[in-house]
């Protein structure tokens, strides 16, 4: 797993990520087909926007990104820019 700076975690060969409700190893990618190894040594190849969309996906050991508030960084902006974007 590696992180870009302003990115999200990806994951790559050696990462470990949160599946199913288990733990499993990335051990090879294939195009858009991940292999894994889980805890039993059993292996499995998911696609990967199947591995993404289960609703327990996580790279294990990344850095969850903290959302700014909605206006946030709206108030951040000086007063005249702040009246000019909403107008």
């Amino acid at each position: 797993m590696t992180t870009r700076r302003n990115a999200r975690p990806a994951v790559k060969v050696g990462a470990h990520v949160r599946f199913r409700g288990g733990k499993w190893q990335v051990v090879a990618l294939s195009g858009q087909v991940i292999h894994l190894v889980g805890p039993d040594g059993g292996g499995e190849a998911v696609l990967a926007g199947y591995l993404f969309a289960d609703p327990g996906f996580s790279v294990i050991g990344a850095d969850v990104p903290q959302a700014a508030p909605q206006w946030g960084l709206f108030e951040t902006a000086p007063a005249t820019a702040r009246e000019r974007a909403l107008a």
